[in-house]
């Protein structure tokens, strides 16, 4: 799915396979239940998530590094439509934290 972002252009978020959103999961809650990573969440979401116009991964997951340095709005555009794609909700980063 194309999203405009003014400051980079077009950029592809992709819907996750199983093996991502499990991959995801896990790196979000280091495989225990109730324990929440929540250390520069938003940009290695980003980096999981956006793809190039073939198909091919955007980024590689050291990428979050910098990502996480882009401006709020940016990173968050990217996010809301990666987690509208994916089927996460959207308060799912603020429920999290209250887990």
């Amino acid at each position: 799915m194309p999203v405009e972002v003014p400051e980079l252009g077009t950029v592809y978020v992709a819907k996750m396979t199983a093996k991502d959103r499990d991959a995801f999961e896990q790196m979000v809650t280091g495989g225990k239940v109730g324990g929440v990573n929540l250390t520069n969440i938003r940009a290695r979401f980003v980096a999981l998530v956006c793809v190039n116009e073939d198909g091919t991964p955007m980024f590689e997951a050291g990428d979050a590094e910098w990502i996480g340095e882009l401006d709020t709005d940016i990173v968050q555009a990217i996010v809301d439509e990666g987690f509208k794609l994916n089927g996460i909700g959207g308060n799912a980063l603020e429920d999290a934290t209250k887990n």
